[in-house]
């Protein structure tokens, strides 16, 4: 549980730290562009939603049907025009929310919470209709934790706090200067990322509606024009992430599999070349230099004893080859690396080579960068969580592509 604390209150900072970087980055500028109205003095909002839900895991609930109920409450921010990555991106909102879920498989799952930072991209349709590409990143608590006595059916989550993850589209339709309606579709996921078996992981899909109601009027923004020129660019990143994990140590003796859970540490040193090769994309291949205290861990019954072993240390080591894509948004991106292990210390057939990383990065300055990903193994069977930091370093930078990517 110390482990599932300790990723939680991770989370829970870079939810801040995202919220805060980006009411940062709207502050005036003194050379706003000369076809930007002025903004309205008061630019914040709040939105609410509704879904209906179906749940989807491979764990064997059984207290219910496999229905939810999610609501949304959220504090939001509308950009105004004043700096060039407003325009880039036609205008999105982004803030903070808070999450109440309700399922029919309440007595296994709970009732859980959850609070986050969002980021809102518009694509305008008309005057007064968008859709919308909506995703949120945070923690949520208060689940009803997998229990071998009182709770066995629950091997969704392993743990009480979980990561929450929200994507969805939507069009939203401008009924007045005040007042907006949204409908579209809505996925929800949680895991704890494999720091406490077990994990299987859980999520809702379902149709979302919500409203909006702005604190000063705002005016639909026109379709964004005259945008900054981009020039593709290279870069060079290096970084450092860590975390704990949750694994089943093998063993030839008859050890039910809950008995054989343990805790242990991994992280990993990585180094990249990146290309940005659009606006909103990028595309990397690097090298991890990992280290991963499950490796070789057995617990067997010798002589009436219980008996726990691991690989040694020089053993634990791995290193893997990756390439992958990162989707770029103001100050933060989320990304997709597949990687194959080359070498490593000790060789488990039972471990595959193959993995995957799936996460986020929020760019505290235009070199320092934070992290948090999932590696997993098999597609969708978390391995670890990482936590990080980074270092970014541009290669034959433009002055157009540094505006570009702002």
């Amino acid at each position: 549980m110390a482990g599932d604390m300790r990723g939680a209150g991770g989370l829970a900072i870079i939810v801040i730290i995202v919220a805060r970087g980006a009411c940062a980055q709207d502050a005036p500028v003194a050379d706003a562009p000369a076809d930007v109205d002025a903004p309205p003095k008061n630019l914040w909002f709040v939105r609410a939603g509704y879904s209906p839900a179906h749940v989807l895991t491979a764990s064997p609930l059984a207290s219910g049907e496999n229905g939810a109920r999610t609501l949304t409450f959220e504090l939001g921010r509308q950009t105004d025009g004043t700096r060039d990555w407003h325009r880039v991106y036609n205008y999105p909102s982004y803030g903070i929310g808070f999450y109440v879920g309700r399922f029919d498989h309440d007595r296994e799952l709970g009732h859980p919470f959850a609070t986050y930072g969002f980021f809102s991209w518009p694509f305008p349709v008309s005057n007064r209709a968008q859709v919308i590409a909506d995703v949120g990143l945070g923690v949520s608590w208060n689940w009803t934790a997998f229990d071998r006595k009182t709770n066995p059916t629950n091997t969704a989550l392993g743990s009480d706090v979980a990561y929450h993850f929200d994507g969805g589209v939507s069009v939203r339709l401008l009924a007045t200067e005040r007042a907006s309606v949204y409908g579209g579709l809505s996925v929800m996921h949680w895991s704890n990322g494999a720091t406490k078996l077990p994990n299987l992981g859980l999520a809702v899909v379902g149709p979302k509606v919500g409203l909006r109601y702005n604190f000063a009027p705002q005016p639909p923004p026109a379709r964004a024009r005259d945008l900054p020129r981009f020039e593709p660019s290279w870069e060079l990143v290096v970084g450092a992430a860590g975390g704990g994990k949750s694994a089943a140590a093998s063993t030839g003796s008859k050890i039910d599999v809950v008995d054989r859970w343990r805790d242990f540490k991994a992280f990993n040193i990585t180094t990249a070349v990146q290309r940005r090769f659009y606006r909103f994309g990028k595309v990397a291949a690097g090298a991890d230099v990992g280290y991963d205290g499950a490796t070789g861990a057995r617990v067997d019954i010798v002589n009436g004893s219980q008996v726990e072993a691991r690989a040694p240390v020089d053993e634990r080591f791995a290193l893997g080859l990756y390439g992958g894509y990162e989707h770029v948004m103001p100050r933060f991106s989320v990304l997709f690396q597949l990687g194959y292990t080359v070498w490593r210390g000790f060789d488990d057939e039972e471990v595959p080579r193959f993995y995957q990383r799936y996460g986020a990065r929020f760019q505290f300055s235009d070199h320092f960068w934070g992290t948090f990903a999932v590696r997993s193994i098999r597609i969708r069977k978390a391995d670890f969580f990482e936590f990080g930091v980074g270092y970014r370093v541009r290669l034959g930078i433009t002055r157009a592509a540094a505006v570009s990517s702002t």
